[in-house]
């Protein structure tokens, strides 16, 4: 009989990895290795010189706006030195705008090169300020720089907390300073007054009558607005078709068909119908004649 002979297992049949000995040129490189990443000034110093490449393929990378910059400041400096520096400063238009503040943007320095000046960036930062509505910069040679400015108007002073504050034809707050000058605007009161103000002034632009004798404006609950002419007779305007109301309004005082000096209240909420109250020495003196009958 033939006598079977068990085969080695796969396992068995691999053959081992060697290993490595101490003494060995593989043992030597690994261990050279980790010797030099584990010392610290050579990895400081790897990352300084990463750090200069990286920087340098910036400052590369910017070089040609530098060289323009360069350039640019070269040829300000070139034509100051051939006279055209800054002399004067001129302004026109300007009435309430600050004159400080508006050197002051300009950055004035009598004898720096005229071109070293921004037009636009000027321009943009007059229009910051409160007073000035729009800006035109010019430099004229070989030494001016020319302002025209045109000032916000204000129609009305905004009563708000008690602190007041001028409002022009656009309900833009200009400013609560120097007042005094214009004490005979009329006073807007109420949270939205400057927002929804200039709609109602430009109505009582068409009836002169009213608008000269207009002292102050309420708005009341921000829906409508009460009118105070001469501070003594009190208008009640209506939410809708407040130039209608108006437009009686007018026709009533143009013919005197109500005294305004004996009525305190004109009530005009109501379409078509009017509702007066007297003045207090006006019931005193109707009391007394109702007593003398």
């Amino acid at each position: 009989m033939r006598s079977l002979k068990a085969k080695p297992s796969p396992s068995r049949s691999r053959s081992r990895a060697p290993i490595q000995k101490r003494g060995s040129p593989t043992w030597r490189v690994e261990t050279t290795v980790r010797k030099f990443w584990s010392n610290r000034i050579i990895k400081v110093a790897i990352i300084g010189a990463i750090s200069a490449v990286v920087s340098t393929i910036v400052w590369w990378a910017d070089y040609p706006q530098r060289v323009g910059n360069f350039i640019s400041n070269s040829f300000v400096m070139a034509t100051g030195r051939l006279g055209f520096c800054l002399t004067d400063v001129l302004v026109e238009g300007r009435q309430n705008a600050p004159l400080e503040k508006v050197l002051k943007v300009v950055d004035v320095h009598h004898g720096a090169p005229l071109l070293g000046y921004d037009p636009y960036q000027i321009k943009k930062q007059l229009e910051e300020i409160s007073w000035i509505r729009k800006a035109t910069v010019k430099r004229q040679l070989p030494g001016v720089i020319f302002i025209q400015i045109n000032e916000r108007l204000p129609v009305a002073l905004w009563q708000h907390h008690q602190h007041h504050y001028l409002v022009d034809e656009l309900g833009v707050i200009i400013s609560s300073d120097n007042l005094e000058v214009f004490n005979k605007l009329p006073v807007i009161v109420g949270g939205d007054a400057p927002v929804h103000a200039p709609h109602i002034l430009h109505l009582l632009e068409k009836f002169p009558s009213i608008k000269k004798r207009l002292t102050a404006l309420v708005r009341v609950g921000g829906r409508r607005w009460d009118v105070h002419l001469d501070k003594t007779l009190h208008i009640k305007l209506p939410e809708i078709k407040i130039e209608e109301a108006l437009a009686r309004l007018d026709l009533l005082i143009k013919q005197k068909r109500v005294n305004t000096s004996e009525v305190s209240v004109i009530d005009l909420r109501v379409h078509n119908q009017m509702v007066v109250r007297l003045s207090p020495s006006a019931s005193v003196r109707l009391k007394g004649k109702g007593k003398e009958t």
